[in-house]
């Protein structure tokens, strides 16, 4: 952290005409003292009485005014010293503090973010307009006397003989100065606290791995400047136009780090021995020495002979510049030649979750003991990581842990989070060894087979619900049907809020899941109870905003009181999910559901109107909660706030994904309410559940049992079988689609009211099939941990939807589907190229190539049944033509999917037939 801290120092005098005196802070003041060991350090409390060099003496007072008086400080300064203030006025900004920096910057300086152009934007104009309070600015005043990075660009310069000026520095291992000449920018790390540190690992890596040279910088010139050494590399990505700038993607630049490890890991340097384990732990300073003793006595395990190779030891995209066709790899500072084989390929999977609060790298790195699937194919010590016995990679993963260790100090983990990782490491080595995992091909039945339980229930659910809003169509006017539509979005809306997604973040969570599982509790219950209460309350407002005033205060608030129970009950069954117990998971969605739907239809046949509904569902939501403690353990409600936030940073977006699913799925019923009136609602909402049924009976089901078996699965692993889950959802719901297109005139077996409906049905059909491709898309994309990037595709579909309908909606209901269709082709669309871009391992060309039976059962199931309908034409639709006519075009789609698809329909049919 030496040379972090004390960044600025290269913008200070390379000599000041006397003693330096540095009044900083705490932090601060030890790294400073490095650079300027024969400097006088004042404390924050200092006056003139305590000891200080004479006044008029010093030649250099650096000052940091938040916690020293300036003008107390100033008389000294000798005639010719130069005052330096870390205060609100400068001309170099210390960003974002002085106790966190990351570069020097001032105005003309280019700011280097090669993520992306928004990460770019965001850096620029908090650089533009950020305060003093958390942006400190750096301020020079007396004679203008050359810096040290003045004397190292003009040595540079020298040496290389093209002259240069400083235009920017950043901070990490090293001070980089960014120069820029005539033929291009130049990066000069240079070592301002420690003479004699090894400045220039890179060179000795490749020295013992030449063929490594494709990723590393060419060295330009190697100096040192006033004892300080440096050396000087082509700065990258080079300086472009701005049209033109390569902005990386991050999986381009893991690639780049993956190809690294594989040839680091492919050169034998030498062997352990005896004494490696101490020496290894050694380095891992910020560990205290009781702890780095105990480790020690675990790695002595490794200390027979295994293969040892360089590693870099902090492969992750921020060291990967990629330019163009080239990629250089940077810094080296943690590199060790004497790492057992393969560290680098445990430590980058820690490296990728080290952005999750919810995944402590240390935990990320011992969950590799045994779940061995993300790396079980890296060599590791001589040997794919899954060959070695358990105590075997429990030593090798504690080695993992001291690398990534020996690059952290405590400034930057603090007392707290270094607390966590040794905490982490005391556990793995003392817990017992867990019952063997099931092997890949079990994990696939049992979500095979959950995704059956779980069509079961929708099934059971779905087909309830039906029934009970047949009768309700069949006894109620339209305005009822669309009363109790809104009064279900209300409910719906709602329920997404309450939990704030915290219960499916349990999940993908990477932890303890059962102390995480009491905070789900907490959060879940806490803001159901709030929510309800205030929805209690402004109910007869909702109503009145949504045009329901004849009785729709009290569907809003009978249909929303569950919330809590709901919440509870929705962390049982997600811990069920996790866990592929699917069986258990059904049980009490489906018998609660059998129940309220028994509940409601007697009332609604008693003349009790849409209020039979709400009883019903009142009655589902209690019994919801108590069947799911009959199949699980209650969980108790409990709080760690690092486990509320972590649940919070994956499921907020989790979340607000599925929140801008329920608006953009209810959006057109607002407008269609708001412009056309309740009985266009009312026809419109009957379509639109009916065409949507297949989606929620099909890919809802098999998105919800994938989840948890995709969670599992990293690397290319997860975009292979990512393509596996969309290839079976689209099959099965394909024909389903066009059977509700071609047969979406027998809505009127219902009763000739709902004839309105018809065309509603069959573009709808269509929207249907092309949302199930984005729902796919966002579960693969949860399952790699980016619901961020799922939040965007919904908000993206939401918006869009919105000013399509807006648009259209004064043509009608059926206006209104067929741009519900051209939202969807969009969307659908951009979520494929998100899959290829954040999902690994996803390839457009395998699904599309893996789909070519689903497409050609469709176009024979659709030429199929319109030439029997052309040649049986009937005077009006009937259920008999409906079953008849119907089963011969499951027949048409069936044929052809099986005679193509053969050997892979097998396979499925054997993972539903192995035993649990």
């Amino acid at each position: 952290m030496g040379d972090r801290l004390a960044g600025f120092a290269v913008l200070l005098p390379a000599d000041p005409p006397g003693p330096v005196v540095l009044a900083v802070t705490d932090v601060l003041a030890p790294h400073l003292l490095a650079a300027f060991p024969a400097a006088t350090v004042l404390p924050p409390g200092w006056s003139t009485g305590a000891p200080a060099p004479p006044a008029g003496s010093a030649g250099l007072v650096l000052v940091d005014a938040r916690s020293h008086d300036v003008e107390t400080l100033r008389p000294l300064l000798a005639p010719e010293g130069v005052l330096a203030t870390l205060g609100e006025d400068g001309e170099y900004v210390v960003h974002p503090s002085a106790e966190s920096p990351e570069m020097l910057w001032r105005r003309g300086w280019p700011v280097n973010v090669p993520s992306g152009p928004v990460p770019w934007l965001r850096r620029r104009v908090a650089l533009a307009v950020g305060r003093p309070a958390t942006a400190p600015r750096l301020q020079l005043s007396g004679p203008s006397l050359p810096s040290l990075a003045e004397e190292v660009v003009a040595d540079l310069g020298q040496l290389t003989g093209e002259p240069g000026r400083l235009v920017g520095v950043t901070t990490a291992g090293h001070a980089v100065l960014r120069v820029r000449g005539d033929a291009g920018d130049v990066a000069v790390r240079l070592s301002l606290t420690d003479p004699d540190r090894d400045g220039d690992r890179a060179a000795r890596v490749l020295e013992d791995v030449p063929d490594l040279a494709p990723y590393l910088p060419p060295v330009l010139a190697r100096g040192r400047t006033r004892g300080r050494p440096w050396g000087a590399t082509e700065w990258r990505p080079r300086r472009r136009a701005a049209p033109s700038w390569p902005w990386p993607s991050p999986d381009q630049q893991w690639r780049v780090a993956d190809d690294v490890a594989s040839v680091l890991a492919g050169r034998i340097t030498g062997s352990t021995g005896p004494g490696w384990a101490e020496a290894w732990c050694a380095a891992a300073e910020v560990v205290p020495a009781a702890d780095r003793r105990r480790w020690a006595d675990e790695l002595r395990a490794l200390e027979g002979g295994l293969p040892t190779t360089w590693c870099h030891g902090d492969l992750w995209p921020g060291n990967v510049l990629v330019d163009g066709d080239t990629s250089v790899v940077i810094d080296w500072d943690n590199a060790s030649p004497d790492a057992p084989q393969g560290m680098d390929g445990l430590l980058m999977p820690a490296l990728r979750a080290a952005g999750d609060p919810s995944r402590l790298p240390t935990e990320e790195i011992l969950s590799l003991v045994d779940e061995v699937g993300p790396v079980a194919d890296t060599l590791v010590a001589g040997r794919r990581w899954s060959d070695w016995e358990r105590p075997m990679r429990r030593s090798l993963a504690l080695a993992a842990v001291v690398l990534y260790l020996r690059n952290r100090s405590l400034h930057d983990l603090g007392e707290e989070t270094l607390a966590r990782h040794l905490s982490a490491v005391t556990q793995a080595l003392e817990a017992s060894p867990p019952p063997p995992a099931p092997p890949a091909a079990d994990q696939a039945g049992r979500t095979a087979r959950g995704a059956l339980w779980l069509a079961t229930n929708g099934i059971v659910v779905k087909g309830a619900q039906t029934i009970v809003l047949l009768t309700l169509a069949a006894l109620l006017a339209p305005s009822a049907l669309g009363l109790v539509a809104l009064g279900t979005l209300v409910a719906n809306f709602s329920l997404q809020v309450t939990s704030l997604g915290t219960a499916s973040a349990l999940v993908y969570w990477r932890g303890d899941v059962l102390r995480a599982a009491r905070t789900a509790v907490t959060i879940g219950a806490g803001l159901g109870a709030v929510l309800a209460a205030a929805l209690w309350v402004s109910a007869p407002w909702l109503a009145s905003a949504l045009r329901a005033e004849d009785g729709g205060a009290a569907v809003i608030r009978g249909l929303t009181v569950t919330l809590p129970f709901l919440a509870v009950a929705s962390v049982t069954n997600e811990l069920l999910r996790r866990r592929l117990e699917f069986l258990r998971r059904i049980i009490p969605d489906t018998v609660s559901s059998v129940v309220g739907a028994t509940v409601a239809i007697a009332m609604v046949m008693q003349g009790s109107g849409v209020m039979a509904l709400v009883v019903g569902q009142v009655v589902q939501g209690v019994l919801t909660l108590v069947l799911a403690w009959v199949v699980h353990p209650p969980v108790l409600p409990g709080w760690d706030r690092e486990d509320a936030r972590g649940l919070l940073s994956y499921g907020g977006p989790y979340a607000g994904a599925n929140l801008l699913e329920l608006v953009q799925l209810n959006v057109d019923y607002l407008v269609v309410a708001r412009v056309l009136g309740a009985v266009a609602l009312g026809q419109y909402s009957l379509g639109f559940r009916l065409a949507f049924m297949p989606y929620l009976m099909i890919v809802v089901v098999i998105t919800g049992a994938a989840f948890p078996y995709l969670c599992r699965m990293r690397g290319r692993d997860l975009g292979r079988s990512a393509t596996v889950v969309m290839t079976v959802t689209l099959t099965l719901i394909a024909p389903l689609c066009v059977g509700l297109a071609v047969f979406a005139d027998h809505l009127v077996l219902l009763g000739d009211k709902w004839a309105d409906g018809v065309p509603v049905v069959g573009w709808l059909a269509l929207y249907a099939a092309l949302l199930s491709v984005g729902q796919l898309v966002q579960t693969s994309l949860n399952a790699a941990g980016r619901p961020a990037v799922s939040m965007c595709l919904r908000l993206t579909h939401l918006l869009l939807l919105l000013a399509i309908v807006l648009a259209v909606v004064d043509h009608g209901i059926t206006a209104v589907a067929v741009g519900q269709v051209l939202a969807a082709s969009v969307v659908a669309l951009v979520a494929l190229v998100l899959a290829r871009v954040f999902v690994t391992g996803f390839s457009l060309r395998g699904l599309a190539w893996s789909l070519r039976p689903a497409a050609t059962g469709v176009l024979a199931m659709t030429a199929v049944v319109l030439a029997v309908r052309r040649l049986f034409p009937v005077a009006e639709p009937s259920l008999t033509h409906l079953l008849v006519v119907g089963t011969i075009g499951v027949l048409a789609f069936a044929l052809p999917v099986w005679l193509l698809d053969r050997d892979n329909l097998r396979e499925a049919g054997r993972l539903l037939r192995r035993p649990a």
